[in-house]
């Protein structure tokens, strides 16, 4: 589909606003038929019926109306660009390199709507073209990655036929894919869509620098050997096409110079020959079914403008073309700007001199040749002022200013909508039957990023109306002080509170709860006196004849002194004696343990 895809989309390298490319759109004024604005002419080839068709994302008949897509996507930051159409951006890289391409999207949809995908430029009318679908990310080659919830995709490593013309895009879709739809299909671009780019969907497209050969004369034989700077395998088919600009994307002026050649020739080149020669590898390739590009490289015939030959090149038959000086075989360019120009610029126009020339630029704000004429640019008439679309732009004699509109702040680049209050937000309602209650209302001071502030309270609030008191229940008094204890150990206090706090009225309850609270006071305990235990029983006399002393004790604990009680008075150890004199005992036959009370051992 070579002669179809060949060079699609805008043209990218000069950055032109993309404009509605209507071929037919005569056929269908001279038929009467009047398109909507969004709309172009389109030739039915069955019927051979002219007719209006809304563009690529709009909806509609294409006569009466148009809808315009509620969603669009685009670049994140065109400055990652080197170039770019309307839904085009163009990246100048080289292989092995890192890339990423990140879209933003405006409107209701979510990143989770972003598909993307890669297409596949097939060799020839024989061949379809494919599209590889990259979402979900299991359809993706391990040297690509899905990032910022699907609105990024990264390549870590660009290989040969990622270059155009093959290409990725990102689309909008509405509706989610099946899973088990093929990641990979053949896919052609309709007319329609080569001339018309959907606002649903946004191509990048990685060229690499051209290569220059020359400086070449007219009448040179030119040669490229494509071997010499590409490997190509025998399976592969090479085709040669020469291109009018940089890049032309989806444009049918690109000519088909060779098939099949691993070179070409070009004898006796002529002027219109000079400029950008593609060579285009074709070949199968792992999962696309069809012969796509696997790779490509782009030549720059540059054509030597410094001079003119009439033979073999020596200062006889060559001579220096003007804004150059020379012997004729080496010429040198003039710096017309430093060394006099043919025709003076303006006073107010800069000189800029260029490679076997120059030119007069007016400057910023003025357009024309800056020779006779810089002409003030009205911006706002044309629309391509800087200003907020909520400020009124001015022009002004090479410029031109914003001025913020009424109901907004700003320096008319950037306009913030002034704060004012929102309406009163209904009364809220009243939950109760009896008593009473605040009902309340607000308002909010909107756009706050305006840094303003509203005057006035935000709320309000009122009684609610014709409520009648409520029964009012008992509530108790503080409690009493506590009373002075009834004794100095182990006495009592008390206090009291009174159920009127409020006391019960209309029907309302009593107090809940005694009214009156009792506690032991004054922790010391009383004084406890001592008091002897009984004595105990005498010791056993230690002889059996003669005197012995035997003793008895008794403790202070029944009960014993405390908390300052008085000890027990009197003695707590007795002795006496015990037996019977050695003279008297052996007139005994045994010996006598009656005892003898004796004095008293304390």
């Amino acid at each position: 589909m070579l002669g179809k895809w060949i060079l699609l989309l805008p043209l990218l390298a000069t950055q032109l606003q993309s404009r509605t490319r209507d071929p037919y759109k005569q056929e269908c004024s001279t038929r009467g038929i009047q398109c909507h604005p969004k709309a172009i002419c389109q030739l039915d080839e069955v019927t051979t019926y002219f007719y209006c068709q809304c563009l690529p994302g709009y909806e509609g008949d294409g006569t009466n109306y148009c809808q315009e897509p509620a969603d669009s996507i685009t670049v994140f930051n065109k400055s990652a660009c080197d170039g770019f159409g309307e839904q085009v951006c163009l990246i100048k890289v080289m292989t092995g390199r890192k890339v990423t391409f990140r879209v933003s999207l405006a409107g209701n949809h979510q990143p989770s709507m972003i598909k993307w995908y890669k297409f596949y430029s097939a060799q020839g009318p024989q061949f379809h073209s494919y599209r590889r679908r990259l979402t979900p990310a299991a359809n993706l080659s391990p040297k690509m990655a899905l990032a910022n919830s699907s609105l990024s995709l990264k390549l870590f490593s660009i290989d040969e036929d990622d270059f155009y013309p093959n290409m990725f895009w990102a689309e909008i879709q509405a509706k989610a894919l099946p899973d088990k739809q093929a990641n990979i299909e053949a896919y052609d671009f309709t007319d329609f869509q080569m001339l018309n780019p959907s606002h649903l969907r946004y191509f990048f497209v990685l060229e690499r620098m051209p290569i220059e050969l020359g400086q070449f004369l007219e009448g040179d034989t030119v040669t490229i050997q494509l071997p010499q700077y590409l490997q190509v395998s025998p399976s592969s088919f090479v085709k040669w096409t020469k291109e009018p600009s940089l890049m032309t994307l989806f444009d049918t002026n690109a000519v088909v110079l060779a098939n099949g050649t691993e070179g070409i020739e070009i004898k006796g080149v002529k002027n219109s020959e000079f400029g950008y020669i593609r060579a285009l590898v074709y070949d199968f390739t792992p999962d696309v079914p069809g012969r796509v590009m696997v790779a490509q490289r782009l030549f720059f015939i540059k054509k030597d403008i410094s001079k003119m030959c009439n033979g073999t090149r020596n200062e006889k038959n060559c001579h220096c073309n003007p804004g150059f000086e020379g012997n004729g075989v080496h010429c040198i360019d003039i710096d017309e700007c430093v060394e006099g120009m043919p025709m003076k610029c303006l006073p107010e126009a800069e000189c800029i001199n260029r490679y076997g020339s120059y030119f007069c630029r007016c400057p910023h704000g003025f357009e024309g040749d800056g020779l006779y004429s810089c002409v003030d640019i009205d911006e706002c008439a044309r629309g391509i002022h800087n200003c907020n679309q909520d400020a009124t732009c001015l022009n002004t004699l090479g410029s031109y200013f914003c001025v913020c509109q009424s109901g907004f702040i700003g320096d008319g680049i950037h306009c913030k909508a002034k704060s004012i209050w929102s309406p009163w937000s209904p009364w809220s309602v009243c939950t109760v039957t009896c008593g009473y209650q605040n009902q309340m209302r607000i308002r909010l001071c909107t756009h706050p990023e305006s840094g303003m502030r509203c005057e006035g309270p935000s709320a309000d609030l009122k009684l609610c109306p014709n409520l009648e008191p409520c029964p009012m229940n008992g509530q108790w008094s503080e409690w009493s002080p506590w009373s002075v204890c009834s004794d100095t150990c182990l006495g009592i206090k008390k206090r009291i509170r009174i159920c009127n706090s409020p006391a019960p009225s209309r029907g309302g309850l009593p107090c809940a709860g005694l009214k009156e609270e009792v506690t032991v006071c004054n922790n010391n305990k009383c004084p406890v006196d001592g008091m002897w235990s009984p004595w105990a029983s005498w010791t056993p006399c230690p002889i059996s004849c003669g005197l012995g002393v035997v003793s008895r004790s008794r403790r202070c604990n029944n009960p014993a002194p405390e908390h300052g009680g008085k000890n027990c008075t009197g003695h707590g150890y007795e002795e006496g004696s015990c037996g019977f004199p050695e003279d008297f005992c052996k007139y005994l036959k045994r010996p006598s343990e009656s005892i003898i009370p004796g004095k008293l051992i304390q």
